[in-house]
C-alpha cells in the first residue's frame, strides 16, 4: 500500500489513473467522511478515472493514516493535510470531493485555499455539523461509540443513515469498515467539528460547486443543503430521492456521474 510520510505522519493514499498515457488530465480528490476511509470511494474510481486522475487518502487517525501526534484535531489542520498531500505529490490544482465530515473539511479547505482548487463538490455535507435534525441526538453518539465502538455505533442509526432498498450486506460493509478506525479518534472528530461553524465563509467560496444532497436525511438536513446554495455564489444544488445520508455508497455509479459531468462542464467552458 503507498504511504507519504507528512510532518512525521504516515497517511495512506490511492492515486487511479486510467486516463490515456499521452493525455494531461486534471486530479479529482476525494475526501471521506467520519469514521471512512478511502475505500468508501471504491466505487466511484470506474466513472471517475478513465476521465482524470483520481486521488484519495485516509484522513489522520483513520484505517491506514496516523493519528494526530496530541490526538486532538483541528479544522484548519485537516484542511492543510490536504495542501501537504498534494505539494507531496506535486499536485497544484484538484476537483474536490468531500462527503459528510470530509466535505466540511472540504469547505475549509475551499476558503483557505482558493488557488489550490479547480471545483469543489460536496456530497451530504454542511457548514454546521451542530444543525442536524431532531432526530439525531449527539450525546447518544457518543455513549454509543464510547461503550461499543465504531462499528456499533455506524449500526445503531442504520435506518437514518441509508435508504429502504439498501442492501444489507452493503449497511455491514460499510459498517465494518468504519470499524477500522478507533472510537477515540471519531469522537475527538465530532468534538472539533460540533464546535465549527463555517456558514460565515460560504459567501466567500467562489469555487464553482456542486452540491449533492439526499431529500431523506437527518445528519445533513435539506434545508442546510438549500442554504449552502443560496449563500455560495457558484454553487448549484442537486437533490435525490429514495437514499440515505450514505447515498455516496449507495448510489455511487448515479453520483460520481454526476461529477463526471460537473467537472466536465466547468473543463470545456
Amino acid at each position: 500500500m503507498p504511504y507519504l510520510q507528512l510532518n512525521g505522519t504516515r497517511f495512506h493514499y490511492h492515486l487511479d489513473d486510467f486516463t490515456e498515457p499521452w493525455q494531461a488530465k486534471s486530479v479529482v480528490l476525494l475526501h471521506h467522511a467520519a469514521a471512512g476511509n478511502l475505500h468508501r470511494w471504491r466505487a466511484w474510481i470506474p466513472t471517475l478515472a478513465r476521465h482524470h486522475r483520481v486521488l484519495r487518502f485516509d484522513m489522520r487517525g483513520h484505517a491506514g493514516t496516523q493519528p494526530p501526534p496530541t490526538g486532538a484535531f483541528s479544522l484548519p489542520g485537516l484542511a492543510a493535510d490536504i495542501a501537504a498531500v498534494l505539494d507531496d505529490l506535486e499536485i497544484e490544482k484538484v476537483h474536490l470531493v468531500g462527503a459528510s465530515a470530509g466535505g466540511i473539511v472540504s469547505l475549509r479547505f475551499a476558503h483557505d485555499f482558493p488557488h489550490r482548487l479547480h471545483s469543489l463538490s460536496l456530497v451530504a455535507s454542511t457548514p454546521k455539523l451542530a444543525q442536524m435534525g431532531a432526530g439525531i441526538d449527539a450525546g447518544v453518539w457518543r455513549r454509543t461509540l464510547e461503550e461499543e465502538g465504531t462499528e456499533a455505533w455506524l449500526l445503531s442509526d442504520a435506518q437514518k443513515r441509508f435508504g429502504p432498498q439498501s442492501e444489507p450486506g452493503l449497511i455491514e460493509w460499510y459498517a465494518a469498515e468504519g470499524g477500522k478506525t478507533r472510537a477515540e479518534v471519531v469522537l475527538a472528530l465530532q468534538g472539533c467539528l460540533l464546535q465549527e461553524d463555517l456558514t460565515p465563509l460560504l459567501p466567500h467560496i467562489s469555487a464553482p460547486t456542486l452540491i449533492l444532497a439526499a431529500a431523506q436525511d437527518e445528519i445533513t438536513p435539506p434545508e442546510v443543503q438549500r442554504l449552502m446554495a443560496e449563500l455560495m455564489p457558484n454553487a448549484r444544488l442537486r437533490t435525490f430521492e429514495g437514499v440515505g445520508h450514505n447515498m455516496k455508497v449507495e448510489i455511487p455509479d448515479l453520483l460520481a456521474g454526476s461529477v463526471r459531468d460537473f467537472i466536465g462542464e466547468i473543463e470545456s467552458g
